[in-house]
């Protein structure tokens, strides 16, 4: 094997010698790791310590502020780095890296409402003094519109980790629907939030299906015993044609035409209803656009978040929905 690969070898022995907080290491110790590790790679072994002098030498021109100190005890002549914490393979961050570090980490720390970011404060302490974060300021400067009462935000971390380590669940959950609770086999896939709740997309294992679970209706989370089913859905793509979480798959986008009044325009327009938005005419009496969704519930409560200022005007079967939604809920202010 060529020479340099084993130099790369002895290099990395070395620093891990130099490095070592709690041994000390002659010059002969490291020439009998090196060789170990060397013959454990299919190396040829070393014949002379001078090799392990030359590889310190081009340590110390290389990586300059990395000194590489003598200590004498007795005999014995012990190498390690000046700093305890150096080492080629961990390089000291320089002055405008650790003040970019330090204001990213720093923003980060203030972000509220959000359990990915339970790790920011993991980072920063384990980074110690190197960066100069001010631990005393508790200002928040970014809000998101989180809802922390939410029940179920616990099961976040314990679900995205199961999706990350590829782990079948058995989820006790119960709807809104039923006085009782059901147990689910499923193998977890993705997380995904809607107006302000956390959405669990998993594969049904006895309905063979993709299945939605809300945070807030899991009452129970634990690994279940068999083979993790993996998925080919791309959920990056998944939710491109519809509004919300739920889409029925038996069925295939359609073309939503809308009239939008001049005075919901200007915020529909700056504001796209959904990334298909489309106008087919503008003018002082408002807009006649297009969107290309699948229809859910989700779509209807958008639309009539927005009351008497659109009109639904195809297909037939949404404009019907939401005229019959419309009239119940103006019955209920009838004398």
């Amino acid at each position: 094997m060529p020479n340099s690969r084993s130099s790369e070898v002895r290099i990395k022995v070395i620093d891990r010698c130099l490095s070592d907080k709690k041994r000390k290491f002659t010059t002969e110790m490291m020439f009998d790791l090196c060789n170990e590790e060397l013959e454990r790679r299919d190396f040829k072994p070393i014949t002379s310590k001078n090799s392990i002098r030359n590889d310190m030498e081009q340590i110390q021109r290389l990586y300059p502020n990395g000194g590489i100190i003598r200590i004498r005890e007795g005999r014995n002549i012990y190498h390690r780095y000046e700093d305890p914490d150096f080492s080629i393979y961990r390089p000291a961050l320089k002055p405008d890296e650790i003040i970019q570090l330090t204001q990213t980490i720093t923003l980060l720390k203030r972000f509220k409402g959000m359990p990915q970011f339970d790790w920011v404060n993991e980072i920063a302490e384990r980074l110690g003094t190197t960066l100069k974060i001010d631990e005393t300021s508790t200002d928040e400067v970014v809000g998101f519109d989180e809802n922390m009462d939410l029940e179920g935000l616990k099961n976040f971390t314990p679900l995205f980790n199961a999706i990350i380590s590829k782990q079948t669940l058995n989820i006790k959950y119960q709807n809104f629907k039923s006085d009782s609770s059901t147990e689910f086999i499923v193998h977890p896939y993705y997380l995904k939030q809607y107006n302000k709740r956390w959405f669990l997309f998993a594969w049904d294992n006895e309905h063979n299906y993709l299945a939605i679970f809300a945070f807030d209706r899991i009452l129970k989370i634990k690994e279940a015993k068999i083979p993790y089913r993996p998925t080919d859905i791309d959920f990056q793509d998944y939710f491109d044609e519809m509004v919300g979480v739920s889409k029925d798959t038996r069925t295939t986008p359609q073309l939503v035409k809308i009239r939008v009044s001049p005075i919901s325009w200007p915020y529909i327009k700056t504001k796209p209803l959904h990334g298909t938005q489309k106008t087919i005419s503008e003018n002082a009496a408002g807009a006649v656009i297009t969107i290309e969704v699948y229809l859910n519930y989700e779509l209807e409560q958008l639309l009539m978040s927005f009351g008497e200022n659109i009109e639904v005007l195809e297909p037939v079967e949404l404009r019907d929905s939401i005229k019959e939604r419309l009239t119940r809920a103006a019955n209920n202010y009838l004398e």
